[in-house]
């Protein structure tokens, strides 16, 4: 009995002294960390004891493949020190490449290395500023040049290149390799890399349900990669411990074709102004997902959208967004200050919080100039305008959701057209009455609106028939009420009336959607055709009710609650978002333009232009320097053969490049670059999230964010990854972790 309670008394002690971790701590310790997600700046990083112990290397190693944050052409803020003003200089960056990092939060500077290998070191000199507080000293340069020779920072700089160099690791000392085995696995991995590329080319899926050595289908990947199998000696005699085709070696590609395809993007925008294209959508799994697009001119002067990813964001308001966005830039070594024209979907679901992300760019970038248009989006703003879109909905779920229920209407329609060609009423010849269905709009695209109400409006007869069927002979009784419900809703006032409303407004600006859906935007042919929209819209609320009294009923209600009010939110949205401000840069821009021997060319305008944007042209100097620029640039254009017959800003810019002139006008190229990235339209994030439905589907619905954003960058960038070589993927690939094989 003795000896039992000294036992139970012992365990008490050691529960004391040794308190069981709680399930989520443990937990905490050991979540894998998402690699692509890991915090750039400083103040925002854990410490590396924060990580577990396994982790750490790994984490370590993609700090440094991504390198120290070296914000380019940043708007380093000024200091006053014993009176007088100094910042960081960008210079000191060429310097110190390898390990010197700056915070934009917070204006101070920190080492990479000391960061990451600080607690394996004494803690000697200066090292701590460096770590913990920021060095902020920027009238002492002296004291970064003594903090790179110091004996603690000498050794964290060999620990790092050490960690990086594969060949000096523990773990590959245990293994000789031979040349025939390095080039066993180098054949090995470039056909993994080509089947990747392969599938994400075309947007396939990659996993099989059933993989194992049986199965009759597993998957595209190890289906690809057995048929290149079958085809090549070499790579069907590899190790079995060297495949190259585990589900952590495919997304590990995907990883690099992606961190490749955007290092090129980077270098093709180098230094340079862009402009910043934000949208969002939910997937299939209901994430609520943001695409970031850059617009930029490239160095031969043409303008490109690039796509460089997709973040999950459950918080939508403007801070957490702008922080989502400024931290996608930051990864990239993109400084905010750099942006110079801002778009948001006006018609998303958070397009309230992107009104304030806007203002907030605003006010710390003044130049990120903003336009935006969404009339769809604004129409539906009327109750009834909105109830007609929500019966426009349904009807194309009942139809066209089912293969038979379209069939039918295409069997009534094709009827219908026989009857009135027998009849004389439609006339036959090439190119005439072709079929025509149902066409669902898309929920990214609002220009698809337009065609599908006017598939409606060609068709209204025999969806009524095919509707009048299903309520009386579909054997479905719930199917049945629905479809009577929809036909009472298409047969009333409200609909007829509504549908040509809205094809007579949306046909207006139809053609204006097609401009603004270009990448290669031509800014002055986009403002007069948004002018040429705000007059026509104007003629139909003055003089557009008579005509469409012949095609509906005369009621007061419909003059004066819908056709007014819709008429006017159209004119009030492009009002809005052309406002003055907007028209007159706008207008500006258009003295650029090279067309009729650069007819429209306008000192004083394109001075104007330049005063919009003060942190290109800051002092008095620089304006007087433009000044005097103009002038000799418009003499030569106008004297030089080569640039007679442009029509466009953006083929002037080309030709400018072409021929060096932008060069020889450096101040004039710059505002046109300006001129081309402002951008009006979020088409091509809308492409992205249209990519993303095919990709992320409801089988594939368990994709990670980060393979999803990877994939998503590969298949919209295909050209980008067309013109890449296996040799940067596979360089890319073996730095993303340790490799059994080093090359």
């Amino acid at each position: 009995m003795v000896i039992k309670s000294r036992i139970i008394e012992l365990r008490i002690s050691l529960h004391k002294f040794y308190k069981k971790k709680e399930d989520n701590e443990q937990q905490h310790k050991y979540t894998k960390v998402d690699l692509n997600s890991l915090p750039v700046d400083l103040f925002e990083r854990p410490s590396i004891e924060f990580y577990h112990v396994n982790q750490r290397d790994e984490i370590i190693r993609a700090y440094l493949q991504k390198g120290s944050f070296q914000p380019l052409n940043h708007k380093f803020p000024p200091c006053d020190f014993g009176g007088k003003p100094r910042r960081f200089i960008q210079s000191w960056f060429d310097d110190n490449k390898y390990w010197l990092e700056y915070s934009i939060k917070e204006d101070v500077a920190f080492c990479l290395c000391c960061y990451l290998f600080k607690s394996s070191i004494p803690n000697q000199g200066g090292s701590d500023h460096f770590v913990k507080s920021g060095f902020k000293a920027w009238n002492r340069k002296s004291g970064i040049d003594k903090h790179k020779e110091g004996t603690p920072h000498t050794i964290v700089v060999q620990k790092c290149q050490s960690l990086m160099n594969q060949r000096q690791l523990i773990t590959s000392a245990f293994e000789k390799q031979t040349t025939l085995q390095e080039k066993e696995y180098c054949i090995r991995l470039n056909a993994s890399i080509d089947c990747v590329r392969f599938l994400l080319r075309q947007g396939l899926a990659f996993r099989g349900h059933n993989e194992k050595e049986d199965s009759d289908n597993k998957g595209n990947f190890l289906e690809l990669l057995q048929w290149l199998v079958d085809r090549c000696d070499v790579v069907d005699q590899c190790p079995q411990n060297a495949q190259m085709k585990c589900g952590e070696i495919q997304k590990d590609i995907v990883q690099a074709c992606s961190d490749v395809i955007l290092n090129v993007i980077m270098g093709e925008l180098g230094n340079d102004f862009f402009a910043i294209l934000v949208d969002e959508s939910c997937d299939v799994s209901c994430k609520e997902q943001m695409a970031l697009v850059l617009r930029f001119v490239n160095r031969k002067g043409e303008v490109v959208e690039r796509f460089v990813g997709l973040r999950n964001v459950n918080d939508t308001s403007a801070l957490s967004l702008k922080a989502t966005i400024y931290d996608m830039l930051s990864k990239r070594n993109l400084s905010p200050s750099r942006i110079r024209g801002q778009d948001y979907d006006g018609a998303s679901n958070m397009s309230g919080a992107f009104n304030g992300l806007k203002t907030l760019i605003m006010n710390e970038t003044k130049s990120a100039h903003f336009l935006q248009l969404a009339l769809v989006f604004i129409a539906k703003n009327h109750t009834t305008v909105n109830d007609f879109f929500d019966v426009v909905s349904w009807l194309l779920n009942i139809i066209g959701s089912s293969y038979k229920r379209r069939a039918k209407l295409r069997k009534k329609q094709a009827d219908k057209v026989m009857e009135a060609l027998a009849e004389g009423e439609l006339e036959s010849g090439t190119g005439l009455n072709q079929e025509v269905g149902i066409k669902r709009p898309s929920d990214t695209r609002w220009g698809s609106h337009f065609a599908s109400l006017l598939n409606i409006q060609t068709i209204y007869a025999s969806i009524c028939d095919v509707l009048e069927d299903l309520g009386e002979f579909d054997s479905d009784r719930d199917r049945r009420a629905e479809a009577i419900r929809i036909l009472k809703w298409l047969k009333s006032f409200d609909f007829v009336f509504c549908l040509h409303l809205m094809i007579d407004i949306l046909g207006v600006t139809d053609h204006l959607n097609t401009i603004l859906q270009r990448k290669d935007q031509d800014i002055i042919n986009a403002m007069n055709q948004v002018s040429s929209s705000k007059k026509a819209i104007q003629e139909i609320r003055d003089i557009g009710w008579e005509p469409l009294l012949e095609k509906v009923n005369n009621l007061h209600h419909y003059q004066v609650d819908v056709f007014k009010e819709v008429n006017d939110m159209q004119l009030q949205e492009l009002n809005q978002r052309f406002n003055e401000a907007n028209t007159n840069l706008l207008l500006c821009i258009a003295c650029l333009c090279p067309s009729g021997s650069f007819k429209a060319f306008d000192l004083e305008k394109i001075m104007k232009m330049a005063s919009l944007y003060p942190e290109e042209f800051p002092i008095e100097y620089d304006r007087r320097v433009l000044e005097v620029e103009l002038g000799n640039y418009i003499k030569d254009m106008r004297e030089d053969e080569r640039f007679n017959d442009l029509k466009s800003i953006g083929d002037l810019a080309k030709k400018m490049v072409e021929e060096k002139k932008h060069i020889i006008f450096p101040k004039i190229y710059l505002l046109m670059k300006l001129a081309l990235i402002l951008p009006v339209a979020t088409t091509s994030v809308e492409r992205a999230f249209s990519a993303m439905k095919l990709i992320k589907t409801d089988i594939r619905n368990k994709m990670s964010d980060q393979f999803l954003s990877g994939s998503l960058v590969s298949y919209i960038e295909k050209n980008v990854l067309k013109g890449i070589g296996n040799d940067a993927i596979v360089t890319m690939f073996q730095n993303i972790r340790p490799r059994r094989v080093q090359l």
